[in-house]
């Protein structure tokens, strides 16, 4: 195995401004339950996820497995939007937590050199233009890798703002 110094890596990149939108219809909604690898919308209307397409990234919050609380690529939507799976694997749930599930749709597609859909996402800085100290952002809840060289981040940031993104090369070991 090679030494962690080995697998950093690490990019700035400016954000445009990123405005974190919440899909109004999935936002703080109870009607949904995860199963069989699908997001489904149990109200009377069944059309929760009419406003997302193939290939849309989403971040969802609100459940109790953590595993369903993180970043996802749209990869199939039923035509009425009664229902879309995506591209990780989720765990059943009946329903999501109290508050209900909130589904993010706002995001940004950031160039970062040199990332691949095998890396993972370490730690994000943000060095504020408007500010002297830098932020940490927790990039694991904000930001994922969805292509080779894009990152898609839910992070607010302002147009301009200077993000460092460090990452790790898992192919180095």
């Amino acid at each position: 195995m090679k030494n962690w110094s080995e697998q950093l890596r690490q990019d700035i990149v400016a954000s445009g401004g990123n405005a974190e939108s919440k899909h109004g219809t999935v936002d703080g909604y109870s009607d949904i339950k995860i199963q069989k690898g699908k997001i489904i919308d149990t109200s009377s209307s069944e059309d929760a996820f009419s406003g997302q397409s193939v290939g849309d990234v989403i971040k969802m919050t609100g459940w109790s497995n953590a595993e369903n609380n993180r970043i996802f690529t749209i990869t199939e939507k039923e035509s009425g939007g009664k229902w879309i799976k995506v591209d990780k694997e989720l765990k059943d749930e009946t329903s999501p937590e109290s508050a209900g599930a909130t589904i993010y749709t706002g995001s940004e597609e950031l160039t970062v050199s040199g990332i691949t859909v095998d890396d993972a996402i370490v730690d994000v800085v943000n060095f504020n233009t408007a500010s002297s100290s830098p932020e940490s952002v927790s990039g694991r809840d904000y930001m994922a890798v969805t292509a080779a060289n894009t990152v898609t981040s839910f992070y607010v940031a302002d147009s301009g703002d200077s993000l460092l993104i460090t990452w790790a090369d898992l192919s180095e070991g």
